[in-house]
């Protein structure tokens, strides 16, 4: 049991980590690849940036915690996928982003490809 809340709090500050890093560079704006250093001051103290940070400090730490109890081969693509499967949705839901038929097809096959890699 243990391992499946330490697995969902992994992906849970994942997401969380990717929305935050996103709504903070939605309200900074654009930047060209070479100019994160001429932004850094407008980037690193934009709270959104720096609670998306701590969120993905947070991922990783539960991420090894969650090694200590689990197979890589079932840990990494476990919480990849599920990561990726609640960014799609979040970016529909929260961001608008467009969501056509193939990507719920994919998503889908995504999530199978989870359940067949989990069992045991």
């Amino acid at each position: 049991m243990t391992r499946y809340l330490v697995m969902l709090f992994v992906v849970a500050f994942n997401v969380c980590g990717h929305v935050f890093l996103k709504a903070g560079m939605n309200q900074i704006g654009a930047i060209a690849p070479g100019a994160l250093l001429t932004n850094f001051a407008r980037i690193f103290t934009n709270l959104s940036v720096l609670f998306g940070l701590f969120c993905y400090v947070s991922s990783v730490g539960g991420y090894m915690v969650l090694l200590s109890k689990i197979d890589i081969s079932v840990a990494y693509p476990v919480v990849t996928s599920l990561a990726y499967g609640a960014i799609v949705l979040v970016s529909f839901f929260i961001f608008k982003e467009p969501f056509s038929l193939i990507k719920w097809f994919g998503l889908g096959l995504i999530l199978g490809g989870v359940l067949l890699v989990g069992a045991k």
